[in-house]
C-alpha cells in the first residue's frame, strides 16, 4: 500500500512540475503574453480567409474555429428564431488592439456572397459581456438569425465589421 501511495505522489510531482513549466514560459522562455502574434491574412467578402486564419480589420481581429449552418441546437440557448429564419452559429476567437471593449462591441457580421444586403446581428450565448484587454484572445459563440434561403455554408462569411475586409468562411 505504501508503494502504491508513493508512486501516485510521485506522478502528482512530476505532472505538477510539467504543467507549471507549460504556463510560465514557452520554447524561447519568454512569457506566454510575449509570445510572436499570429498574422492576420489579406481577405475580404469576395475572397475570404480560410477556418483557423486569422483575419483582421480597424484593429479587431477573429479567427474562426468552427460554424454550425444551420444550428438547430441554438433555439435551446436562445429560443426559436424568428418566422423564415434559422440560427447559424460560429465559433470565434478575437482580439482588439484598443482599451475600453467589451465582447459586443467587437461583435462580428455575418454577411452572404449571395446576397450583399444581409448582415447578420450577432446574438450572443454567453451572458455576461466581458471587458477585453488588447492582445488577448477571448472566445464566444455568436448565432445569427439568418433568412431560410440564405443558410448555405458556402456563401455565408464572418467579417470584423461591417466593411469588406476581415472576412472569414465559417466551415471548411
Amino acid at each position: 500500500m505504501r508503494a502504491r501511495s508513493t508512486a501516485v505522489l510521485s506522478l502528482l510531482a512530476v505532472s505538477g512540475l510539467l504543467l507549471a513549466g507549460c504556463a510560465t514560459s514557452d520554447a524561447s522562455g519568454t512569457s506566454p503574453e510575449a509570445a510572436p502574434k499570429t498574422i492576420a491574412v489579406e481577405s475580404s467578402l469576395t475572397d475570404p480567409a480560410a477556418v483557423g486564419e486569422r483575419v483582421s480589420a480597424d484593429g479587431n481581429s477573429l479567427e474562426v474555429w468552427s460554424g454550425i449552418v444551420p444550428d438547430e441546437a441554438a433555439a435551446g440557448a436562445l429560443g426559436d428564431p424568428e418566422a423564415g429564419t434559422q440560427w447559424v452559429t460560429a465559433n470565434v476567437a478575437q482580439w482588439v488592439s484598443d482599451e475600453g471593449l467589451t465582447g459586443a462591441d467587437v461583435a462580428p457580421v455575418l454577411r452572404s456572397t449571395a446576397d450583399d444586403t444581409f448582415e447578420g446581428v450577432a446574438v450572443p450565448q454567453q451572458s455576461v459581456d466581458v471587458a477585453m484587454k488588447p492582445d488577448t484572445s477571448y472566445t464566444y459563440v455568436w448565432s445569427y438569425a439568418v433568412p431560410e434561403a440564405l443558410v448555405d455554408a458556402g456563401s455565408l462569411v464572418l467579417c470584423v465589421g461591417a466593411g469588406d475586409e476581415g472576412c472569414s468562411v465559417l466551415t471548411k
